[in-house]
């Protein structure tokens, strides 16, 4: 059960934030340059006002954030499981 936990949390976060990615290359701003290879994916999921027009940016936020938090949960159940594992030693 934990597993199924683990893989359903950490492809939701990963979902959510593609999507939170993908929405703010759809609103991105006209000065500043184009999305490319050598963007910084980090600045652009923690400070998308200055890449993102201001018209969607509330949802580009909520989805990064609620990403990061399913993210974190998989973390948190994968370290539940080893610290399981580890006391049962």
């Amino acid at each position: 059960m934990r597993i199924v936990l683990w893989l359903a949390l950490l492809v939701g976060g990963n979902l959510l934030l593609v999507s939170g990615l993908f929405l703010t290359r759809l609103q991105w701003r006209a000065d500043v340059e184009p999305f490319g290879r050598g963007s910084p994916l980090l600045q652009i999921m923690i400070h998308p006002e200055r890449f993102a027009r201001p018209d969607r940016l509330r949802e580009i936020r909520l989805l990064n954030l609620f990403g990061a938090l399913l993210l974190i949960g998989a973390v948190g159940v994968l370290a539940s499981d080893l610290l399981s594992v580890t006391l049962r030693r």
